[in-house]
């Protein structure tokens, strides 16, 4: 969303919220709803983790700092001026995301409580109040008016009072305050990126960006960021805005679980200024007792298929050679080996659900030549798959009928669904009726919002002709008698799967032998038979031939087609 060039965790957020902003613009359902509740969990999980892990963090700096205030003094300031912004974001986060529920949901924080909206009602972590949400309880959990209007404002727009700009310019200035402490050679490992562009002069200008266009947009210190050219072609001030594109016509359940993610992207940041400001002390003034092993996901949520991947390594010696020996859910140990770096990939591909590991990380202690274990454990949530898969040379449509189409139900009418040519009429909540032209293609359109959601091209094609037949005939045999009783010549679809597919036969030819060897042939205008061949049949013997040939029919499509294949009937 930003022209900064995104981590592989940033990429998966990113498609993750891509998928979730299409499925939201359609009916919901359950299944999402719970889908959603599950990775709410798990974002919440991650955070509670990233917060212990903050909390040892600052801790071990702060006896450093007690050891020697002079050299560490200047680090820790920016810590605590670290510290101090990321509580200030996080605890507006928090209050704002637990607002936003009891609005929505109950009329006061005791009827909150009282219907279980909170896990718990206390919760404070590092001096932070917390409001971990139970959304399987909520009731509205798919409305999605109040929550754009309390996000957004009502009329949308940064002037309109909507929290979603007072959050991003939030969010802007903690980025800052990690940038100072980080160092803007990582400026694009930070994430929560709220402008359109965001980087260094260098960066930019390796984007294409020149000077006189540099110029033009506000410096903070070492990087740029603005606001402009979002999505290229979009005039919209607020349609062309990150705001807009995260909380515009999402359902309350998104938004809660998208108000974790960015907690736990804080966080991650903050964990990472914080490992950053205490790598430029030097390491040989650390203790060893005060080196753990860490791990480093690019995202604690998965959508099912995908790949989770992490890297666990020791913050000391990134150039020894290690070895992890790890558990998933509690199965099989299994051994990793470290690259030159010290750094240890972890990969998985597991089914939906919640998923945990621990593990160890054998390293050799240069002091004493020993190898000490450093214990590190992480988790993880897979959500189930938001895909549709459609066999690319079965899209086909045909003309003079009326082809179901399901588009997907839409959230308050809001999704709409156009055909190329022909005519697309609406049957139900997420359901078409397509009424193909003369054109060989068709091309459905779906749109909310005046967002494309998506197309799909269906090849047209005339209905398949019928097959001819007479009743009662069997392997080309019949009675005198059946054959008189059957009366017609008729038309009739096989393994076709349309229902009110019907054609009726509009001509035939009718040829036989008289027995002194004399060829005849009459013509009917219709599927019945003529006065000529009704007497023609009354007067046969057995082993007399009859057959009807060149038979027209005519279909739903108003077209007449001519069936080849002719039908010989044998008296017996």
């Amino acid at each position: 969303m930003s022209g900064a060039k995104e981590t592989p965790r940033q990429k998966m957020i990113g498609m993750m919220y891509l998928v979730y902003t299409a499925l939201l613009a359609m009916n919901v359902s359950k299944d999402i709803l719970d889908a959603f509740d599950t990775v709410n969990s798990g974002v919440q999980t991650t955070n509670i983790t990233l917060s212990n892990q903050i909390n040892q963090k600052y801790a071990a700096f702060e006896e450093q700092y007690g050891l020697d205030q002079e050299k560490v003094g200047p680090y820790w300031e920016q810590a605590q001026a670290l510290r101090e912004e990321a509580t200030d974001l996080i605890n507006y986060v928090e209050a704002l995301k637990w607002d936003l529920v009891k609005k929505i949901e109950a009329k006061d924080a005791t009827t909150a409580l009282t219907d279980g909206l909170l896990k718990s009602a206390d919760t404070v972590r590092n001096g932070r109040k917390i409001y971990d949400i139970n959304t399987s309880k909520v009731k509205s959990r798919d409305n999605y008016n109040k929550p754009t209007a309390y996000m957004m404002g009502d009329p949308e727009g940064p002037s309109s009072g909507g929290k979603a700009y007072e959050l991003s310019e939030k969010i802007r200035r903690f980025r800052g305050e990690v940038v100072k402490a980080m160092g803007p050679q990582h400026i694009h490992e930070i994430g929560l990126i709220t402008d359109s562009i965001y980087g260094t002069k260098a960066y930019l200008e390796e984007n294409g960006y020149k000077d006189a266009q540099l110029k033009r947009l506000p410096l903070e210190g070492e990087y740029y960021g603005a606001k402009i050219g979002y999505y290229p072609g979009v005039t919209d001030p607020v349609q062309d805005s990150w705001e807009y594109h995260n909380f515009h016509h999402t359902v309350l359940v998104a938004d809660v679980t998208l108000l974790n993610k960015i907690i736990s992207e804080a966080e991650t940041a903050e964990l990472n200024a914080i490992t950053q400001l205490m790598t430029n002390i030097h390491a040989q003034d650390f203790t060893f007792d005060e080196i753990g092993a860490r791990v480093f996901a690019e995202s604690g949520y998965l959508l099912s298929g995908q790949t989770y991947r992490a890297q666990a390594m020791v913050t000391a010696w990134k150039n020894s050679q290690l070895t992890a020996r790890v558990k998933l859910d509690g199965g099989a140990e299994k051994e990793y080996t470290s690259n030159a770096q010290g750094v240890i990939p972890l990969e998985w591909n597991v089914g939906v659900g919640s998923h945990k590991y621990t593990g160890v990380i054998d390293m050799l202690d240069p002091a004493t030549n020993q190898i000490e274990e450093f214990p590190f454990e992480g988790a993880f949530t897979v959500a189930p798959p938001a895909v549709s898969v459609s066999a690319t040379k079965m899209n086909v449509v045909y003309r003079g009928i009326d082809n179901p189409i399901a588009v997907g139900g839409g959230v308050g009418g809001e999704i709409n669904a156009s055909a190329s040519s022909g005519s697309l009429t609406r049957t139900g909540n997420g359901t078409y009726n397509l009424r193909p032209g003369e054109a060989s293609e068709v091309t459905i359109s779906v749109t909310s919002g005046g967002s494309s959601l998506g197309s799909m091209k269906f090849r047209v094609k005339d209905l398949p002709k019928p097959v001819a037949l007479i009743r009662n005939v069997v392997n080309g045999q019949v009675s005198k008698s059946a054959l008189q009783a059957a009366g017609r010549v008729e038309a009739e679809m096989k393994d076709f799967d349309f229902d009110g597919v019907k054609y009726d036969v509009v001509g035939y030819t009718f040829r036989y032998k008289t027995k002194s060897g004399t060829t005849k042939e009459a013509k009917a205008s219709s599927g019945s038979f003529t006065d000529e061949i009704r007497n023609a049949i009354s007067q046969a013997n057995v082993g007399d031939m009859f057959v009807f040939t060149a038979i027209q029919v005519r279909g739903n499509d108003g077209k007449t087609k001519t069936i080849e294949t002719p039908i010989g009937v044998e008296i017996k």
